[in-house]
């Protein structure tokens, strides 16, 4: 690996810092109203740090740009940047939003204006007002500068001799040739502790986040709500492991909020807010156009996560999910859920679930082949046969349908 090669990872992965792990210690909470934009529309780099920067992070961008794990949905792409214009409104202009398929629940905003956002967020989102939540936040860090201060601080530590050792052995190959994954790995090496914001430039992004959700007229709610849903996941996935929670904010490497903390301040952060601007106020939560915007991708959004086998962060996304009714996507995949799980009684439990899915009439072609073949195991054959029948109906191309015209033909 190359010196320059090494530099170029060390930029990659300063140029993008995520919504990453809370901190160890307290901080007093910063106020919406205290902050202000640090750039303007048409914002250009002011130094050479800030030029070099700018400069691999945007040979990033074409990386991303034609990188197959780009969600090149056309309705969702739109979608996104029509919720940063709300957001950001003439400073939007500066912004591109690329959804990235990662399973991770995370978002990163680079110094450039553009933005990564992982499938396991959206996936994760219940209305598009929790989304705007997320992606003010990383405005936030964009709109405050605090990934050319973070660079900057960084080339002072001895932090870059330990990113180099970890960039020469993902360099190798064991992580694979994709930036990206390399980026994650690095990150993942070293806990964190160099790629990260700082615990006070985490807050403020919180809080310029709420200023942003309340001027856009989002429910300020939706920040915390975000993170208490994410906390609760990963207590179910922790308990359904027989593990005990345990919150990786406490790591001293950490610096970020602690989760609990965090929730708790924009909480009391966004009551304020709704409490300054009167009972008159009027919130939009956006829950149809989100729905809407993400209908053909959910099935896929969710089976990602399913696919990870954590039946408890699995069950806990999909109950959440179900807070606003239940639907035929999440009752096909929380059956799919108890069958991956297969424990003592499971099979009747899945059995249920993909009942229920059939019974919506827009039920995913899946869930029938499920139901049919959990139908006949339990010995209700012609339930089982007419399920099959349906399935091949919808999907006559599929690629396991001779397999199910066999089983119709036994």
């Amino acid at each position: 690996m190359t010196d320059q090669s090494r530099r170029e990872f060390l930029l990659r992965s300063l140029c993008g810092c995520g919504l990453g792990l809370p901190g160890a210690n307290a901080l007093a909470r910063i106020l919406p109203s205290h902050m202000s934009a640090l750039v303007s529309p048409d914002y250009a780099p002011k130094d050479l740090d800030e030029r070099g920067l700018w400069q691999i992070c945007g040979q990033l961008e074409e990386q991303l740009a034609a990188s197959n794990l780009r969600i090149k949905d056309a309705a969702l792409n739109d979608y996104l940047q029509a919720v940063m214009r709300r957001l950001l409104g003439d400073m939007a202009t500066d912004a591109r939003i690329y959804p990235m398929r990662n399973a991770d629940f995370n978002a990163s905003m680079f110094p450039n204006g553009m933005m990564v956002v992982n499938s396991g967020l959206l996936a994760r989102m219940r209305n598009e007002g929790q989304l705007a939540a997320v992606l003010g936040h990383e405005c936030g860090h964009y709109l405050r500068r605090h990934s050319l201060q973070g660079w900057r601080n960084m080339r002072s530590t001895t932090a870059v001799m330990a990113f180099v050792a970890v960039g020469s052995a993902a360099a190798s190959g064991a992580t694979g040739t994709n930036w990206y994954n390399v980026a994650n790995a690095i990150n993942n090496g070293l806990l964190l502790s160099m790629f990260t914001y700082k615990r006070e430039q985490e807050s403020e992004a919180d809080a310029y986040g709420l200023k942003l959700l309340s001027d856009a007229s989002y429910p300020p709610s939706s920040a915390a709500e975000v993170w208490a849903q994410l906390i609760e996941e990963r207590k179910a996935s922790a308990s359904a492991r027989k593990k005990r929670y345990q919150d990786n904010s406490s790591s001293v490497l950490s610096t970020h909020p602690p989760s609990a903390e965090r929730m708790q301040d924009l909480a009391q952060s966004g009551k304020d807010i709704e409490q300054r601007k009167g009972l008159n106020a009027r919130y939009d939560d956006g829950r149809t156009q989100w729905l809407s915007a993400t209908a053909s991708l959910r099935p896929s959004l969710v089976e990602e996560q399913i696919k990870l086998n954590d039946p408890g962060a699995s069950l806990y996304l999909l109950n959440s999910l179900a807070k606003d009714g239940w639907d035929c996507v999440l009752r096909f995949y929380e059956g799919e859920t108890y069958r991956l799980r297969d424990e003592p009684g499971d099979a009747a439990l899945a059995s249920q679930a993909y009942a229920a899915a059939v019974k919506f009439p827009d039920a995913l072609p899946e869930a029938y082949r499920a139901h049919g073949y959990a139908q006949i195991k339990a010995g209700n054959a012609d339930e089982g046969r007419r399920a099959l029948s349906r399935y091949l109906e919808l999907q006559p191309a599929a690629s396991d349908a001779e397999m199910v015209r066999f089983t119709l033909g036994q």
